[in-house]
């Protein structure tokens, strides 16, 4: 996630999350690693696994209203692009998958996901490189 903790926000009015009253004005962090990260909404979080999406996630609704995508925003302020975005990402990754076969380079034996903890973000310690071998049309 490039920004675990999403910009400070202020609320206008009063309100209850949970047993918490939050009084008007408080400045609200929301913690996004958290929520994309929490056992009880998603299986086996910390373990990379994009087919969730496809598997056990299947129903969740990312029209903007379900906390887990909350990196695109929520309610009448989500992402305008997810609509659009989600879609084409799927055709995107396919078509490279059907014509490239991705390699590590010369020389590498695994992929390195270490991270660069910093305060504001998570990053890869070290880039992230593939090799991208055109597959052969005959």
């Amino acid at each position: 996630m490039a920004a675990p903790l999403l910009v400070p926000h202020t609320n206008a009015n009063d309100a209850k999350v949970g047993p918490y009253d939050i009084p008007a004005g408080s400045r609200i962090t929301v913690n996004a690693w958290w929520l994309a990260n929490n056992p009880p909404h998603w299986k086996n979080p910390e373990v990379f696994r994009p087919e969730r999406f496809l598997e056990e996630e299947s129903h969740v609704n990312v029209s903007g209203n379900d906390f887990r995508y909350i990196p695109f925003g929520v309610g009448r302020r989500s992402c305008p692009g997810m609509m659009l975005t989600l879609p084409m990402l799927r055709i995107t990754l396919g078509r490279l998958v059907q014509n490239f076969d991705l390699l590590l380079p010369p020389g590498q034996v695994k992929v390195d996901t270490s991270e660069d903890d910093e305060q504001f973000s998570l990053r890869l310690l070290n880039p992230l490189k593939i090799v991208f071998k055109p597959r052969s049309t005959l």
